[in-house]
């Protein structure tokens, strides 16, 4: 099912943060196979399970443990406004795919497995350099809140040589097999929790900003 943005602000005032993040980070609707792709109701469901197989299989994790989110999943952004650089707002932002208005959209999916959060933590530190202080620097903020970011993986030679060996192979089955079009981005949580409490945090800055501009 598809929601508008009026909608999704609509839940944002009147759920609790567990609620919304149940309805519209959890569940299994899809915004980009079902609006963009233009698929129907079974073909969705289909897509979805083709797409978390080939992620699951190539990666070596549960299929239960790979899931799109961000403006792809829903169709906005849900990314908090960041007081230190309001002008790179985010928050809201439709899912675009014209360059000519601004950057075109990742496709964002989260992978939940502490074996590959662990090993990836493993092989930061074993390859360490000080030409990657600035990527190090990025890196120790997200491993507080449990998770690294694909780009970081692809910043460190030695990380993006184990990496590209299953996650390039998946990119490729998803495009070449699903026909997704766009860039495919990954996230490794370290646990369901993690993943969680990243959320719920994102969507209490959501519902505070909101009620400062109301």
């Amino acid at each position: 099912m598809i929601y508008t943005l009026d909608e999704i602000i609509h839940d944002l005032c009147e759920l609790t943060d567990k609620q919304f993040y149940t309805k519209h980070i959890v569940r299994s609707d899809n915004w980009y196979i079902e609006s963009y792709l233009g698929k129907t109701s079974d073909e969705i469901i289909k897509i979805m399970d083709d797409y978390r197989l080939i992620i699951s299989e190539n990666m070596g994790v549960s299929f239960n443990s790979v899931m799109m989110v961000g403006s792809g999943k829903i169709g906005f952004s849900l990314s908090p406004p960041d007081s230190a650089r309001p002008e790179h707002s985010k928050m809201f932002l439709p899912f675009n795919d014209n360059e000519k208005i601004r950057k075109i959209s990742d496709l964002d999916i989260a992978i939940i497995s502490s074996d590959i959060f662990h090993a990836y933590w493993k092989l930061f530190r074993k390859s360490f350099k000080m030409k990657y202080m600035s990527t190090y620097s990025h890196l120790y903020q997200e491993l507080y809140r449990g998770y690294i970011n694909e780009r970081n993986i692809l910043e460190v030679e030695e990380c993006r040589k184990e990496w590209n060996k299953t996650a390039a192979i998946s990119k490729k089955k998803i495009y070449e097999q699903l026909y997704f079009k766009h860039n495919i981005t990954y996230r490794i949580y370290r646990s369901w929790e993690d993943f969680e409490d990243y959320n719920i945090q994102n969507i209490n800055r959501l519902k505070r900003s909101i009620k400062s501009e109301v």
